[in-house]
């Protein structure tokens, strides 16, 4: 110690500074080597994962003895950068029951104990599992969740309630369902369970609306709806690509009306076929099928008897029944505005061509109407000038000018003057006691004069200057 105080004492002012600086560097230079050598750099395991998935995947990192780090606020789960693959191969290995599901992997440690309501159980478990994951590969969802209502079924009893599904889907931000994809889904937990139908999957999404409206089995209304819509965006896309492949996009509009026949009509027809003449002279007969002749004898000699004869036809019968099902179409209104001027074989260049794009037909008593933009405005200024001559504008009445009283400017500025005035003179007082004492200056009867002349003339000069008209009207 006396060895380190002589050398410290021995040391000056500036190499005592220069010497803690420099230790503090090899200091802090070997924790930071220290710091980035024993450091763990971390990778992303999975990413997005709500709190039952992180859950399950941390329990299984427990077992595995892997560290792990949490982020992103508890949604993404962190390994060690070299042991991401393998650590990642490892989970997926294991019977992990991801969102929340499990699939048929229930069944790989099977026992014999297990009676037979735990073992359906577990089937309709293992079956919604795969649904889910299968409905999970859809790039729009994020989260679903499957659920089977099936009946008990018994060996000498069969119940008569169908089997049910719903399925509820968590879907991405910005992201929707179409109609196909929802009538998809439906399809497939029907064509995966047994006894169940698409018309008897519900669909609904995290705000709890039902998607499956317009895809199977919905209400005739909605059903109704959802079809007049389809049938005229297509038809109106249909017509616009045309109309702009010939004046260019956004330069023309084109709508569709269409109205469907939603009942369902069933007409019969009964028809008498009658028999094939013999020859073209002899009327039409039905064919013979029975012909029988009774003879009665008189009782005396002198009594004729009677004979009758009865003959039963065939006529032939023709049955036609023609059902017309629902949702046909009964008429379709289509109309084009075009924003350039059209001439009349203009127009009927694109009534035909429109009219060929949608299907139109006229005997149905469907309609299309052309028009220019302005055609249509030279048609509404005749109009309104017509209007205009008919109806005379109402007259106003009579305009009373009002000639507001001129404001008193003068005695203000007047005012406002003397109140400058008045300051000046308190700070001439103000500077002159503050100087010595002068002799008293007399002034003349005629210097008094010219120096009250001037002070009228500037008052004169302000007057004028801030508003002759109103010293004209007083």
């Amino acid at each position: 110690m006396s060895a380190l105080n002589d050398f410290w004492n021995g040391l000056s002012r500036s190499a005592r500074t220069g010497f803690i600086v420099g230790l503090a560097a090899i200091v802090t230079a070997v924790v930071l080597l220290a710091w980035a050598t024993l450091r763990t750099d971390y990778g992303v395991l999975f990413s997005d994962l709500n709190d039952r998935d992180l859950a399950a995947m941390v329990g299984e990192l427990d077992k595995m003895k892997v560290a792990y780090k949490v982020d992103d606020a508890g949604r993404t789960l962190l390994v060690p950068k070299d042991q991401v693959h393998k650590v990642r191969i490892k989970l997926m290995g294991t019977p992990v029951a991801l969102h929340g599901a499990v699939g048929f992997e229930l069944f790989n440690s099977s026992d014999l104990a297990m009676t037979d309501f735990a073992q359906k159980v577990n089937y309709q478990r293992a079956l919604q599992g795969e649904l889910t994951r299968t409905i999970l590969s859809l790039d729009e969802i994020q989260n679903a969740r499957v659920h089977l209502a099936l009946p008990e079924q018994g060996l000498f009893r069969k119940t008569a309630t169908k089997a049910k599904a719903s399925v509820t889907v968590h879907l991405k931000p910005g992201r929707v369902l179409a109609g196909e994809q929802v009538t998809g889904i439906q399809r497939l937990v029907a064509a995966s369970v047994n006894d169940i139908t698409a018309e008897d999957v519900a669909v609904l999404d995290q705000h709890g609306v039902v998607l499956s409206h317009g895809a199977i089995g919905t209400e005739p209304a909605v059903a109704n709806l959802d079809q007049k819509q389809g049938a005229e965006a297509y038809l109106a896309k249909k017509a616009l690509a045309v109309v702009d492949k010939l004046y260019g996009p956004g330069e023309s509009l084109v709508t569709v009306d269409a109205e469907f026949r939603h009942e369902q009509t069933r007409v019969t027809t009964e028809e008498v076929l009658p028999a094939r003449q013999a020859s073209g002279d002899s009327p039409a007969t039905g064919v013979i099928v029975r012909e029988r002749v009774s003879t009665h004898e008189g009782a005396g000699a002198d009594k004729a008897g009677s004979s009758t004869q009865e003959t039963d036809y065939q006529t032939g019968k023709r049955t036609e029944q023609i059902v017309s099902p629902a949702g046909q179409l009964k008429r379709l209104n289509v109309a084009v505005v075009v924003r350039r001027p059209l001439d009349a074989a203009e127009t009927d260049k694109v009534r035909d061509l429109v009219a060929a794009a949608v299907g139109l037909d006229r005997q149905r008593g469907d309609v299309i109407a052309v028009q220019s933009m302005s055609s249509i405005a030279s048609a509404t200024e005749p109009a309104t000038a017509a209007v205009a001559k008919d109806d005379p504008a109402p007259v106003a009445p009579p305009r009373t000018e009002r000639t507001e009283e001129p404001r008193q400017a003068v005695p203000y500025f007047a005012a406002l003057l003397g109140l400058a005035v008045l300051a000046g003179l308190a700070w001439l007082l103000a500077r002159r006691g503050n100087t010595p004492a002068r002799e008293a200056v007399s002034l003349s009867d005629a210097q008094r004069a010219e120096l009250l002349g001037q002070v009228r003339g500037w008052l004169d000069q302000d007057t004028t200057a801030s508003g002759p008209s109103t010293l004209r009207g007083r």
